[in-house]
Parts: C-alpha cells; structure tokens; sequence
C-alpha cells in the first residue's frame, strides 16, 4: 500500500447502538469449527479505544473472529460499529489496545513496523471506499506503484519488464485493458476501484482487506465490483474480509458476521 494511502486511513467514531441483524451467509452455520491449519487470520479479544479530549471511547469490546483459506467473508454493521477498526487491526494498519491477532498462526500485531510493513506488502491487499489512487499517476502506474516501493529502485528497474506485464494483466482482468494510460480524473469510479484492485493484486497477497468497496458507487456498478471480488476469491483461492453497512452486498459472501456495539455476532 502506498504511503498517500495510508495518509487516507481513519479510524471510525465511537460506535453508536446497532440494530441487531439477521444475517445468514452461504455456509453452514452449524458446520464443525474449522481446524487450526484451515485458519488464514484470528482475532483473539480484540480491544481498541480511542481518546477523544480527555475522555476514551471505546470502539471494540473483545472481538474474536477466525477467517478460513480461501473463504470471502463479510462483516457487516452499521456507521460508527467499528468495522474499519477491526479491518485496520486485522491488516496491522493499527494495534489493539488488547488481544492479539495471528496471521497463518503466528501473532501479527506485536511485530516490530518494518515487518509490519513488509507484511502489508507482500501477503495483505487493501481495497478502500474512496479508491486512493494517486491522481498524478495513469492507471498503469497506479498498479505498479506498490512494487515501485517494495523494490527499491535498482530492483524495480531490473524488473520493470515483468512487472509492467503483471500490471497490464491485472488491469485486462479487472475490464480496464482500455484504460492503462489514463489518469483518476479521467476515470469514472467503478473504473478507479477497478485500477484500486489491481493494485492491491500486484504484490500477490494471500489476504485482500475490502473496507466498503462498493459504498462510492452506484447500485450496479457496486454489483459489477463484488462479482469482481467474488471471482477473484473463487478463482485465486484468495482470502477475502470485507466489511460494508449494505446486507444486499454482504449476503453474497461465503460467510456473514454482524459487528454489534464493538463485538463480533456470527
């Protein structure tokens, strides 16, 4: 993720009482909980207050989730819930006050920020409602942008080639082979959240960390985005979480959980 990026991440305001939902995703709900080697990523008792004048406001209340290989996974609750919280916490963009949360069995949230870093590089994927995208840069060079920082610059140069044909490749999967040189302004929004998933496809991750993809957009063209995520998940064996306000959206995900006064409901 690029650094204009992150500058974009905040944190949600203090959770105002949620509607209790019913939500019932496409697996079983009664199925046996899964085994320790199926479990991409875990929250153990997630805590995470924030200050606020003098006063703390807290926003999760001890959430344990599991997320499965593979699995696209919805979270769902209303404004101020703290969905984007868990997100960030879950993507190491920010640290709990309490709990831990473990990435293929092992604890994330402690690492040192260089690891931190090399871990949202190289095995984590972030989607973001108001795209991010940087408005100087073409579509194609958006995508690249991540690899561009990984690299460093000698490493990049030596494999610009390579990496180019993986950015034009993402960009024809997600429809936007037309629009490789055009910049954000030129772009409509279901086009710009297309270049945003190319991008946080470039590096290969394992896990993609969708906040509200589809909340910027219009009825259809947020559909035409989630059948997007959708075949990814299926055809990459990716590990999707996203989280969103909208039931419609989520009910289309293998799994749905309600986010309610800062604890997770399955």
């Amino acid at each position: 993720m690029t650094n204009a990026a992150r500058a974009h991440v905040t944190s949600d305001e203090a959770p105002r009482t949620a509607p209790r939902l019913s939500v019932v995703g496409r697996a079983d709900r009664n199925a046996p909980a899964p085994a320790a080697s199926e479990i991409r990523l875990a929250a153990t008792n997630l805590h995470k207050s924030y200050a606020k004048a003098s006063i703390s406001i807290p926003v999760l209340r001890g959430v344990d989730l599991q997320v499965k290989r593979g699995e696209f996974l919805a979270i769902i609750g209303s404004s101020g819930s703290g969905k984007s919280t868990l997100l960030h916490l879950l993507g190491t963009l920010d640290r709990p006050d309490e709990g831990e949360v473990l990435y293929d069995g092992g604890r994330i949230d402690n690492l040192p920020a260089r690891k931190c870093d090399v871990l949202r590089n190289t095995k984590f994927g972030f989607i973001f409602q108001f795209y991010h995208l940087l408005p100087e840069l073409t579509a194609l060079e958006n995508v690249l942008s991540p690899k561009m920082i990984s690299d460093g610059v000698l490493k990049y140069w030596r494999n610009r080639r390579e990496h180019r044909a993986e950015a034009e490749r993402l960009l024809e999967t997600v429809g936007l082979g037309h629009r490789l040189h055009h910049k954000p302004r030129e772009m409509s929004g279901g086009e710009m959240q297309r270049a945003a998933i190319a991008r946080a496809l470039i590096t290969k991750p394992e896990v993609l960390l969708a906040d509200e993809p589809t909340g910027n957009l219009d009825r259809r063209t947020g559909q035409e985005i989630l059948t997007l995520l959708r075949t990814l998940s299926d055809r990459e064996k990716l590990t999707v979480v996203m989280v969103t306000h909208d039931l419609g959206i989520a009910e289309q995900a293998d799994r749905v959980v309600s986010l309610v006064e800062g604890r997770v409901e399955h």
